[in-house]
């Protein structure tokens, strides 16, 4: 399932974080902070309740901009309702972090929604050390 994506893909002024997470806070508070670090604003999304290290939206509708980018850290099951809340609020591509986070029909689904699609963890790009390294093995560009 692992695709090639070009560097422009992670590319964005803004992101929808969907799924950020205080069960996972480290690896959510890396993958913002090497967004950050690019100049991109990144717009938290998860609807339990936090406390988070930064404002967290409840739901995509809630966010105020219109991020062209959607960063997918959650369990598939919700894939389908979450698409076409990302579809309307007008996101172009989503970026799904493992294979926990997509299947071939969610990616299908990206496609008839006219959004592009990618199965790759954002800090293979974006990250440093091992992330960096793991994403060189796995052919990810360098952003």
């Amino acid at each position: 399932m692992a695709n090639k994506v070009s560097p422009s893909f992670f590319v964005a002024d803004s992101i929808l974080f969907v799924g950020y997470s205080k069960r996972h806070a480290a690896y959510c508070k890396s993958v913002r902070e090497a967004f950050e670090k690019r100049g991109t604003t990144v717009y938290p999304v998860n609807p339990g309740a936090g406390p988070y290290d930064v404002k967290v939206f409840a739901s995509v509708q809630e966010v105020p901009a219109v991020p062209v980018l959607a960063v997918v850290i959650t369990n598939k099951s919700r894939n389908m309702e979450l698409l076409e809340a990302l579809a309307a609020k007008g996101v172009k591509r989503v970026m799904f972090g493992s294979k926990i986070s997509a299947d071939a029909s969610t990616l299908e689904r990206c496609t008839a929604l006219g959004m592009e699609s990618a199965v790759v963890c954002p800090l293979q790009a974006l990250g440093t050390g091992f992330h960096r390294f793991h994403g060189w093995l796995a052919g990810v560009p360098r952003v």
